[in-house]
């Protein structure tokens, strides 16, 4: 079976395919703020590539993204925008009701923002108790930071090397090297919590390290070592799930 785009699908097509074919689906996260001089969009562009590989290699279902999420700290600049957390919480928690209703047994979450980790997890775990879907949220910059190691040698960051680069491999447009100053990044401290936080990229390294350096080639390295350490992840999740919750 080829993987299905839901938004593309008509519904016959979904009642003959799930779950008798197919009862996982992907779900790509994530919110639209500043990104240093990357797309506003990050958070979504990125889960959404990852989400088609996925489905692509799991024969699966991609629900459509989920654009808006928690932002607070980047709140401030322009073209940033912020669900709160009581509103996104129990829509998350509706959109995962409804895949179990449609009889998926099996979500995903791609998330691509820190901000909804919190609320993803929560969702999660109040769908499988309360719906009996098994969900496991991908965090796709933790899960993956050894792979930010390998490839770039260092830590990435908010609209960092890690992000930006992966961005920019989706499509070069995506980054805007001549928009960028090193005033932009700033060093978080978890000792401190200012809002609106005074730079848009965001280095969690003491040293400084993680910058963006544009570099598309490199960046198409980066994408495709994070979307087979996610596949192979989830590959290992799902044969645990099958040994040790057989339907």
């Amino acid at each position: 079976m080829a993987w299905y785009k839901l938004e593309e699908m008509i519904w016959q097509e979904v009642q003959e395919i799930v779950p008798a074919k197919c009862d996982l689906v992907f779900l790509p996260v994530g919110t639209i703020e500043a990104h240093g001089s990357a797309a506003i969009g990050t958070d979504n562009i990125i889960p959404l590539s990852i989400s088609e590989y996925l489905a692509e290699r799991f024969n699966a279902i991609m629900a459509p993204c989920v654009h808006y999420g928690i932002t607070k700290s980047l709140y401030g600049y322009a073209g940033s925008i912020n669900i709160r957390p009581e509103v996104f919480t129990p829509y998350i928690l509706d959109i995962l009701h409804s895949f179990a209703d449609k009889k998926f047994k099996r979500c995903v979450i791609v998330n691509g923002h820190g901000g909804n980790n919190n609320a993803l997890k929560d969702a999660a775990y109040q769908a499988f108790t309360d719906y009996g879907i098994k969900v496991a949220v991908v965090h796709w910059w933790q899960l993956c930071a050894d792979v930010t190691q390998e490839v770039y040698g260092g830590p990435g960051g908010h609209a960092g090397l890690d992000e930006t680069g992966f961005v920019m491999a989706i499509d070069p447009k995506y980054g805007n090297k001549a928009r960028y100053d090193k005033k932009m990044a700033y060093i978080f401290s978890s000792g401190a919590d200012v809002y609106p936080i005074p730079g848009s990229v965001l280095l969690y390294d003491k040293d400084g390290r993680g910058e963006p350096d544009f570099n598309v080639e490199k960046g198409k390295i980066f994408a495709a070592k994070v979307k087979q350490k996610t596949g192979d992840f989830l590959q290992d999740v799902f044969e645990r799930w099958a040994k040790f919750f057989p339907e």
